[in-house]
């Protein structure tokens, strides 16, 4: 993780990703609840199945937003979309409440006020346009979320309220929850962009999945124990109004079967009279009988006594349920509620008959073994349907309305005054829990009470108590995620400050420091244990020049496969690390006598030599590699890098892609070096460099044209210090600057005082350091102008492997060069690369053989052949030649008689003092 996290978005990541584990978790949770424990009642599914969809589109929307899979986002905010949609039509009567699907059954759980936001969440999701204009739709959708959020939280905690959101409470607090939380996501994700794009770490993530799943399981728990509990309440509340209302029903059809059973042994001549007496006491004592009629057999109106704020009741015998009922049950008892009672305006009522019976007394008192006597009529009551089921107001009024269902069209409810009627095909009342319980009424079949669950106060409360609760949870999921979050951070960090202190960054090897501290530490192992401790010291042959063309990026993935490669060359008890730069340092705690050390080294050159294939590019490398032991260095850490150091200069010297073992004498070479450099800079200080010149003769008339410049060193004790031992020193360390330009100054002014003897040219030789630099041209040009030297008598003097190196920059060079008068000479000719191709191209004005062809020239015919060739060749090419290290008479004459232009060497005379040659001149002009 990037190290800002450590403090913004640590705690970001933290809330966006609890927020989305969340709505992960409560979606699948609620889906595997609904599953495992299916439900027709509302009341029983804390979290209904379309919500628990839709949060889980949520979380998987945000996690894909952030994460940038656009193809998911834009499928899940689709998914909420349609989703939300269908709940704010069905919610708004625009279509049908239920859909069903399978074995399961999608209702709308909340209505359009509360997934109209929802809507409007799924279309930030959905909609795909620039990052800029997301991130802006995205605040603004996040804004609506947390504001209607949190005022529909409020909403929530107030009776009736939330009813303008979704019928359940508990759906209801968690939904608003879930919503309120997702627009904090949303504008978390439009305020930090990619700054949230990482994933906690695993261990984060581990804990902060199995701490959020925990607290939603929590809250399902308790939900759901609350549903349960509210579910066992009514469904005792519901036992007990059954019980009640039996035994009511029981006892009223009771006292109408004890007037039947009193009148049967009343004489004919006084049964109306006694009739009517009982009748009026009924009416009197029994406030829920409205009418008792008595009819003969074929339901003709004896009398009847109803009460004075009723009225007849007469004519509803007449009606067609009445009828039907009475003729399918002949003689037998038929209690029923008749259809045109519920239909009138007036009060609903259950009508009670029996048949009257004319028994002597010898009859059984069971009325109906009493078929064999006389039936003379029927008694019909009539009661007030509220007082028939329910003469008591049921305490369980607030929990609870119960409908009676005694005939198959209608459930009746008693609240004590009146009756509510229900049609039973019609919808039944709104409720989160219907209930059934058949009911034992006699002479009614199929009679049942129905219970629908209407107090929701304490579930409200009970709802509300848990978003806190699980508000509370998922927050401290936040902060315990933020704490382990920050704490693996600092131990990252602590870490990554270790392995920085002991470790290279770019290649992971071990640093400079540890591999001090590790072979100091063998060192002391190798004194108790008298073994042999190995150093090689490894740098790569041509890394300046791919790093400093192709770039840094290349360069260090070059290194980085480098130590790759050496690491697979190592062995159990080896140590690579990096020294810096392109350095590498191979420590062997104890060589194997076994195993030649040779084998290891040539494995590493090896595996360097192999093609490194860097991007697009196929780069080719080599190593030097200096080797030193205990036995050839001091047991002492810096001295045998020291030493291994030394060596590997050494294999350079030696042609690179080489390996070289320390000696004494490279230590003594390398003093030697180091005195020679304090010298020559001390030299360079006190101006003690001197030029020599030695004349350059014309072949034919021998006449002196021009003279060489040549360094001379002279040490104090008189002695010369030769320019091979300290111009390439020199070059290496960058003093061949000063030195080459006070060398080309010197020369001018000195050719300048030789004009008096002459039309004389002075050649000065151009080291390869002087003839690369940048400004070569300019600084020469400087110079002439500065001393008022011709650049037609200063001839400069290269090598041809000065030349090569880059033949094209070279070319260049040198035509500016000629542009601007100058003379171009190719020193020591035939000795380098001798591209004739180059020296075609080249402008250059004068060859010089090597003395290494003059010398032998008289007595060997090859060196003969080569120099005659050389002489013909440049004349060809209008090429004047000059012969070098001409030392005796017969080499005179062969260069004269081979059409050679100029010659010079110790014949004529040797390099000498400006003074010197002054004198020289001043006695003569030719040889």
């Amino acid at each position: 993780m990037k190290q800002h996290l450590y403090t913004v978005n640590t705690a970001t990541i933290a809330a966006l990703y609890t927020i989305i584990t969340a709505a992960i978790v409560t979606g699948v949770l609620g889906v595997a609840l609904i599953i495992a424990l299916p439900s027709e009642q509302p009341l029983t599914q804390v979290l209904s199945l379309n919500a628990s969809l839709v949060s889980f589109f949520i979380g998987v929307g945000l996690y894909a937003a952030i994460r940038g899979h656009h193809f998911l986002r834009a499928g899940m905010g689709g998914l909420i979309f349609l989703a939300a949609a269908y709940s704010v039509f069905t919610s708004t009567g625009l279509l049908s409440d239920i859909y069903s699907v399978g074995a399961l059954t999608l209702k709308a759980s909340l209505y359009w006020p509360l997934t109209l936001i929802v809507l409007v969440f799924g279309l930030c999701l959905m909609l795909g346009m620039s990052v800029g204009k997301r991130r802006l739709l995205w605040r603004f959708g996040g804004y609506v979320a947390v504001i209607f959020g949190l005022f529909y939280l409020v909403l929530t905690w107030y009776n009736g309220a939330y009813n303008w959101l979704g019928p359940h409470p508990m759906v209801v607090s968690i939904s608003v929850l879930l919503l309120t939380m997702s627009g904090i996501a949303l504008l978390l994700g439009s305020y930090h962009g990619a700054g949230v794009e990482s994933l906690p770490r695993p261990a984060s993530f581990a804990v902060m999945v199995v701490s959020v799943s925990i607290v939603c399981a929590m809250w399902f728990a308790l939900a759901s124990s609350e549903v349960r509990r509210i579910e066992s309440q009514v469904i005792g509340a519901m036992h007990e109004a059954v019980q009640k209302r039996e035994a009511v029903s029981l006892e009223n059809i009771n006292l109408i079967q004890r007037l039947a059973t009193r009148w049967q042994y009343v004489p004919e001549e006084q049964r109306i009279e006694f009739s009517k007496l009982d009748v009026q006491h009924y009416q009197r004592d029994l406030p829920q009988l409205l009418s008792i009629l008595v009819t003969d057999t074929e339901h003709e109106l004896v009398f009847e006594d109803y009460k004075a704020t009723a009225t007849s009741y007469y004519w509803m015998l007449g009606t067609p349920d009445v009828l039907a009922a009475f003729k399918d049950a002949q003689t037998l008892p038929v209690v029923l509620v008749p259809h045109e009672s519920i239909r009138a305006a007036e009060q609903t009522v259950i009508l009670v008959r029996l048949p009257l019976f004319a028994r002597d007394e010898r009859s059984a008192n069971d009325f109906q073994t009493g078929l064999e006597d006389q039936h003379y009529g029927y008694v019909v009551a009539i009661f007030d349907f509220a007082s028939f089921v329910n003469p008591i107001m049921s305490m369980n009024e607030k929990l609870l309305h119960t409908y009676a269902s005694l005939s198959g069209n209608y459930m009746l409810r008693s609240d004590g005054e009146g009756t509510e009627v229900e049609k039973v095909f019609m919808r039944p009342p709104a409720s989160l829990y219907h209930y059934s319980i058949p009911m034992q009424i006699p002479y009614v079949e199929g009679a049942e009470l129905h219970g629908f669950h209407v107090g929701k106060v304490e579930l409200r409360k009970a709802a509300n108590l848990y978003v806190v609760v699980i508000t509370g949870g998922l927050l401290l999921c936040a902060f315990l995620v933020i704490s382990i979050e920050r704490g693996q951070i600092l131990r990252t960090q602590r870490r990554q400050l270790q392995l920085q202190a002991t470790h290279d960054s770019l290649t992971g090897l071990v640093n400079r420091v540890v591999i001090e501290e590790r072979l100091q530490q063998f060192c002391e192992q190798c004194i108790c244990n008298k073994n042999e401790i190995a150093v090689l010291f490894i740098d790569l042959d041509g890394f300046k020049p791919v790093n400093d063309s192709l770039g840094l990026q290349v360069g260090d993935k070059l290194l980085r496969e480098t130590a790759l490669r050496l690491q697979r060359c190592m062995r159990n008890n080896t140590l690579v690390g990096r020294f810096g730069g392109d350095e590498f340092i191979v420590l062997i705690p104890d060589i194997d006598k076994k195993q030649p050390l040779t084998d290891l080294v040539n494995e590493i050159l090896l595996a360097i030599a192999q093609p490194y294939h860097i991007e697009q590019y196929r780069l080719y490398l080599t190593a030097s590699i200096g080797i030193t032991t205990t036995s050839q260095s001091p047991i002492d850490a810096k001295q045998l890098i020291q030493h291994a150091d030394m060596a590997m200069y050494q294999a350079k010297r030696q042609g690179r892609n080489h390996y070289q073992f320390y000696t004494a004498e490279i230590s003594e070479r390398f003093h030697s070096s180091v005195t020679l450099r304090n010298e020559l800079q001390h030299v360079l200080e006190q101006g003690a460099l001197k030029l020599f010149y030695q004349p350059l003769v014309r072949c034919g008339d021998r006449k002196i044209v021009g003279v060489e410049a040549l360094l001379r060193w002279q040490r104090e004790d008189g002695s010369y210090v030769s320019p091979a031992e300290f111009i390439p020193l020199a070059e290496d360390t960058g003093q061949i600057i000063p030195i080459s330009a006070w060398v080309v100054q010197q020369a001018c002014e000195d050719g300048i005082r030789l004009q008096e003897y002459g039309d004389l040219s002075v050649a000065v030789n151009l080291s390869a350091v002087q003839f690369n630099r940048a400004n070569f041209v300019e600084s020469l040009t400087h110079t002439l102008n500065l001393t008022g030297f011709s650049a037609q008598k200063l001839h400069l003097e290269l090598t041809e492997s000065v030349l090569m190196e880059d033949s094209t920059r070279a070319i260049r060079l040198l035509e500016s060069l000629h542009k601007k008068n100058f003379h171009i000479s190719i020193d020591d000719f035939g000795t380098g690369f001798s591209s004739l191709s180059y020296l075609k191209r080249m402008p250059v004005n004068i060859l010089k053989i090597d003395r290494a062809f003059i010398t032998d020239v008289t007595t060997d015919i090859h060196d003969a052949a080569i120099a005659k060739s050389i002489i013909q060749m440049a004349t060809q090419l209008s090429i004047e030649v000059t012969a070098e290290g001409v030392e005796t008479a017969e080499q005179v004459k062969f260069v004269e008689e081979s059409g050679c232009h100029y010659m010079q060497g110790f014949y004529f005379a040797k390099p000498m003092p400006l003074a010197e040659l002054m004198a020289l001149l001043n006695e003569r002009d030719s040889f």
